[in-house]
C-alpha cells in the first residue's frame, strides 16, 4: 500500500508529459512571426527610452515625433498605393512592421552615429523585415521601402541633437548626388 499513495502524482507526471509531447509545438515560422511583431514594438520603444537618456526632452520629442510620423506616412502611403501582399491582402506598400522598427534604427544613428546599438537596432530591423516575408505579409520591395522610411524619418528627426557626427545627402544642380560622412573628434 505504501506504493499508491504515490499514484496520483505518478499518473499527473504521466498525463502532464503526454500533453506536452502530443502538443502542437510552434513552427519555426510562427516564431519568427512573434519575433518580428515584438520587434516591431520593441525597437522604437527602446530607442524612445534611449533618445530621452541620451537627450532629455528633447531626445523624447525628437524620437517621439519621428515614430510618429512614420507611423502616419506608413498608413497614407499604404491607403495611397494599396499595393497587394503576396498572401492575398491589401495595403502591402510599405511594410508598417518594418518601417515602425526601422525609425528606431533611425532615431538612435540620428543622436549616436555607428555605434554597437545603433547596428544591433538595424540588424532588429532588417530581421523584422525578414520576419514579413517569410511569413508572407510583404515582398522585399514592401520591406525595402519600409526600412528606407522609418530609417529615413527616424535620422531627419533627431541628427539635430548630435551635432558633432552627420551623414549627409543631397542632389547638386547638374543633377548628380553627393553624400558625405563627417565626424568631429
Amino acid at each position: 500500500m505504501s506504493g499508491l499513495h504515490h499514484m496520483p502524482r505518478l499518473t499527473t507526471a504521466v498525463t502532464s508529459a503526454l500533453l506536452l509531447i502530443s502538443a502542437p509545438q510552434p513552427s519555426a515560422a510562427d516564431e519568427l512571426k512573434t519575433a518580428g511583431d515584438v520587434l516591431k514594438i520593441a525597437v522604437p520603444a527602446y530607442s524612445l527610452y534611449a533618445s530621452t537618456k541620451l537627450n532629455g526632452r528633447d531626445g523624447f520629442w525628437s524620437c517621439g515625433g519621428a515614430i510618429g510620423a512614420t507611423f502616419l506616412s506608413t498608413q497614407a502611403l499604404k491607403h495611397i498605393i494599396d499595393s497587394p501582399r503576396p498572401n492575398g491582402g491589401d495595403h502591402g506598400f510599405p511594410s508598417g512592421h518594418t518601417s515602425f522598427a526601422a525609425v528606431g534604427f533611425g532615431c538612435m544613428l540620428g543622436q549616436e552615429g555607428w555605434s554597437n546599438t545603433t547596428i544591433a537596432l538595424g540588424a532588429a530591423s532588417l530581421l523584422t523585415g525578414y520576419s514579413r516575408v517569410e511569413s508572407d505579409f510583404h515582398t522585399w520591395g514592401q520591406v525595402g521601402a519600409g526600412f528606407a522610411l522609418g530609417a529615413a524619418i527616424g535620422y531627419l528627426g533627431t541628427r539635430h541633437l548630435k551635432k558633432d557626427k552627420s551623414i549627409e545627402y543631397s542632389v547638386l544642380p547638374d543633377g548628380s548626388h553627393s553624400l558625405s560622412f563627417s565626424m568631429k573628434y
